[in-house]
C-alpha cells in the first residue's frame, strides 16, 4: 500500500467522482482508476460503489476514509514541522484569496514571491471567504485571506486590514449624492454587487436586517471585474470594497465610502498545522505589501490591523 494510493483514494472520496478527483489531482482518470482498483485488490474489499452520478463510499470505504484522513494529517504535520526549520524555503504551498484582491494583492505578491523563492511552487485559489475557511479546515489550503463575518473552528485568524465598502459610479456621470453616503441612501437604487456568499452581500443583509425598507439587488455577479464592466455600461451603481478598484484606472470610476459599512480581512491558517518556512515568508510578503499600499495612499479607505 502506497501513500500515493491513499491520497488518490481520499480525493476521489471528497469529490465523489473519479473525473473530478482526477482533475483536482491533475492526473489522468485511467491512472487514478487503476490506483484505486489496486488499493481495493490489496484490501480485498470494495471501497466505492460506482454509479452513473459518480461514486459513494461503501461501509468499508467509510472506515478506511477515517484512517486515511488521520494518516495524511500526520504525514502533513511531519512535513510541515521539517519544512518550518528550513533555511531555504522549498516545496509547494496553497494560498486562498478573494477574487476582488486579484490586482491589489494577489498578483503582485505572488509574482514577487515566485521570483524570490524559485524552489517554491504556489497554488492560488480564488474563492469566497466561506469556501476558503472550509479549505483551511480540511487542509486543502496552507493559508487564506478571509473576512471576519463568520468564523470556523480549527482556524487561526490574524488581523490584516479593515476597509470601507464603497458606492461605485462612473466618473463621467453626475454624483448621486453631494454629502457622504450613508446606508439609508442605498434604498431605491438599482444596486449591483457580488452575490451570496460574497462578504459584501452578507454585510448588506446584516445592515438592513431591521430596516423597514429593503434594498434592491438589481444584479448579482460573481466577479468584481464584471461588476465594474456593468457600471461602466451604465447598468446601475455598484457596491464593492475599495480593494477591487486597482485593476481599473481611477479616472474611470468614482468610489465613495459608505459611512458605517466596512469589514475586516484576516490571514487564516490551521490551528492543527505547523507553518512551513515558505508559508511564513509568504505571510510576511502579504502583510508588508498591504502595509506599504495603505501607507502610500493606494488604499485610501483602509487601515492596517496586523498584529504579529
Amino acid at each position: 500500500m502506497e501513500l500515493r494510493q491513499i491520497r488518490y483514494f481520499k480525493e476521489v472520496a471528497d469529490a465523489r467522482s473519479f473525473a473530478k478527483g482526477a482533475y483536482k489531482l491533475r492526473v489522468a482518470q485511467p491512472a487514478l482508476s487503476r490506483s484505486v482498483a489496486g488499493l481495493e485488490d490489496e484490501i480485498g474489499q470494495m471501497l466505492f460503489v460506482r454509479h452513473t452520478g459518480g461514486v459513494t463510499l461503501t461501509e468499508v470505504g467509510t472506515r478506511f476514509y477515517q484512517h486515511a484522513v488521520d494518516l495524511l494529517q500526520r504525514v502533513q504535520s511531519l512535513s510541515d514541522e521539517m519544512a518550518a526549520g528550513a533555511d531555504d524555503p522549498h516545496g509547494t504551498i496553497s494560498l486562498g484569496v478573494p477574487p476582488s484582491m486579484q490586482s491589489t494583492l494577489t498578483a503582485p505578491v505572488v509574482a514577487s514571491f515566485l521570483k524570490k523563492y524559485p524552489r517554491v511552487s504556489v497554488n492560488v485559489i480564488q474563492d469566497t471567504s466561506v469556501n476558503l475557511r472550509a479549505a483551511i479546515t480540511s487542509g486543502a489550503l496552507d493559508l487564506a485571506i478571509t473576512s471576519t463575518l463568520m468564523a470556523s473552528s480549527g482556524v487561526r485568524y490574524t488581523p490584516l486590514y479593515t476597509e470601507a465598502v464603497c458606492l461605485v459610479e462612473r466618473a463621467e456621470s453626475p454624483p448621486l449624492f453631494s454629502a457622504p453616503v450613508v446606508i439609508r441612501d442605498l434604498t431605491g437604487l438599482p444596486l449591483m454587487l457580488c452575490g451570496y456568499p460574497n462578504t459584501v452581500r452578507l454585510l448588506l443583509e446584516r445592515a438592513f436586517a431591521d430596516a423597514d425598507e429593503k434594498i434592491d439587488f438589481r444584479c448579482e455577479v460573481n466577479t468584481s471585474s464584471l461588476l465594474f464592466d456593468l457600471v461602466n455600461e451604465g447598468a446601475g451603481v455598484g457596491i464593492a470594497p475599495s480593494c477591487a478598484m486597482s485593476s481599473r484606472k481611477a479616472s474611470e470610476f468614482r468610489l465613495t465610502p459608505i459611512k458605517g459599512l466596512e469589514f475586516s480581512w484576516t490571514i487564516a491558517t490551521s490551528l492543527d498545522r505547523v507553518e512551513s518556512a515558505a508559508t511564513k515568508q509568504l505571510i510576511t510578503m502579504l502583510t508588508d505589501h498591504v502595509e506599504h499600499a495603505i501607507k502610500s495612499g493606494n488604499w485610501p479607505t483602509a487601515r492596517f490591523d496586523w498584529e504579529p
